[in-house]
């Protein structure tokens, strides 16, 4: 579901405000009580359904919670009375429940910003007729959890592409590969997207469909997906392809689905290379530190963060890994609230050595929020060198709440900008080495986003 999306980007602000700024409410909790002359006034015996008065309720609470808590009073000019008055009706009346939804995220893309969505019961679109049913695999009793069939796919060249297979997978003993074209999944044409409550800028559409291919591969553990595709001759090809248990602890934070973090620790001869998927205080953050602090104790020339993927997270994790890599402190941006801001900034830590080698940082259209933040920073400073593609440029703070009937809403509390006052928001980080993947690349079993990271990392200039 959509809410994923914007889950996996959530950013929650690094410090407390000051005792006499407000603070953004905590993500989980229910947004106060709307005032009663907020609600037009109705006929007690008007006989509309229960399901109209509760989508009046969720759009109350969503319009009054961007209205309250969005960090730009003035709302960028946008006229959120008007706006209310417009989509109200659209949305209450409308057919159905994506369709009600779809009308609330429409007026809320007026902003033109990220981290900010509503999703619910009924809020998905109804699965296509040739789609089948999940398949529970007979030898294997489902768990509750959701899994996936371990692949990677992602727009290369303008195709959905498989770019990556997880070793042991059930993608991987099917023999699908690095560079095999996805026709269909799970019953549904693979690279068209739904239409899209605001534009969307090419970047945001790749990620989009990047997103929408890992939703419908994941599914409760022992269910089956088909995967059709294309191999490497273009020959066409069929699988039933079971989605295995997800790997590592689940870790729950407040209305955040169940989130599988992962930190992988490897080396390419003298250089470290440390990947994780979520910036998480823990057990992320340990996990990386002792990544760092071991690279340094072993002598290693360089560092690659590889932050593909990596949608974000806790803001506040971004702060000790910089202050891992620093001798002296270093800003990585501000955040300004609706009454009050926050500077980001990483200081050594004391009696910790720091380390002090080259910094590289690999990322693709799936970095996104916190990972955008901590690449820029250390970019701008000069402390690190960015290889691959741009970011997705959605770097808003966000917190997440609860509305009525069960729908959801992330809202965004602040704004953001990097040391030298550029807006990540709609522009992204941009590379010092841009690396275009390629079917061929893929095909040929290399990492060509990694291979360019390490003559980076190994290079003797400073960045």
């Amino acid at each position: 579901m959509l809410l994923l999306a914007a889950v996996g980007c959530a950013s929650t602000p690094p410090a407390a405000p000051p005792p006499a700024a407000p603070a953004a409410e905590p993500t989980g909790l229910t947004p106060p009580p709307l005032q009663a002359a907020t609600a037009p006034a109705r006929d007690p015996g008007d006989p509309r359904s229960a399901r109209s008065e509760l989508r009046r309720q969720i759009f109350e609470a969503a319009w009054a919670a961007v209205r309250d808590k969005h960090y730009d009073k003035a709302l960028h000019g946008v006229d959120w009375n008007a706006q209310r008055a417009h989509y109200e009706p659209l949305a209450v009346g409308a057919p159905d429940e994506p369709t009600f939804y779809r009308t609330l995220n429409e007026m809320l893309g007026t902003l033109g910003q990220s981290h900010l969505e509503v999703s619910g019961p009924g809020a998905e679109e109804l699965p296509l007729a040739e789609e089948p049913p999940p398949t529970a695999n007979p030898g294997i009793a489902t768990s509750g959890e959701t899994g996936d069939p371990g692949l990677t796919v992602r727009i290369i060249e303008g195709r959905p592409t498989i770019t990556a297979v997880r070793p042991g997978s059930s993608a991987a003993r099917a023999g699908l590969k690095p560079g095999f074209i996805v026709t269909h999944l799970g019953g549904r044409a693979a690279g068209a997207l739904p239409p899209s409550p605001r534009p969307l800028r090419p970047i945001e559409e790749r990620f989009r469909l990047r997103l929408q291919a890992m939703q419908r591969l994941s599914g409760p553990v022992g269910t089956r997906v088909t995967v059709k595709y294309l191999d490497g001759g273009d020959r066409p090809g069929e699988v039933l392809l079971e989605r295995d248990p997800p790997r590592g602890k689940a870790v729950q934070i407040g209305l955040l689905p169940p989130l599988y973090p992962e930190v992988h620790v490897s080396h390419v001869g003298d250089v470290g290379v440390i990947a994780f998927n979520f910036f998480l205080l823990e057990p992320v953050l340990t996990e990386v530190q002792k990544a760092i602090d071991g690279f340094r104790a072993r002598g290693a020339k360089a560092i690659i963060l590889d932050l593909r993927g990596n949608p974000g997270g806790m803001g506040a994790m971004a702060i000790p890994v910089a202050a891992r890599l620093v001798s002296k402190p270093l800003t990585l941006g501000t955040i300004q609230f609706r009454d009050y801001g926050n500077v980001l900034e990483a200081r050594p830590s004391l009696g910790v050595k720091p380390f002090t080698g080259r910094v590289v940082v690999l990322t693709d259209e799936g970095t996104a929020s916190t990972s955008e933040i901590l690449a820029a920073g250390l970019q701008e400073a000069g402390r690190a060198v960015i290889v691959g593609d741009s970011t997705l440029g959605a770097a808003l703070p966000s917190a997440i709440e609860r509305l009525p009937g069960g729908a959801v809403m992330q809202y965004i509390v602040a704004d953001f900008k990097t040391p030298k006052g550029v807006l990540l928001e709609g522009r992204g980080v941009q590379p010092n080495k841009r690396v275009i993947e390629t079917r061929a690349g893929l095909q040929s079993g290399r990492d060509p986003v990694l291979d360019a990271g390490v003559v980076a990392a190994r290079a003797s200039a400073a960045p």
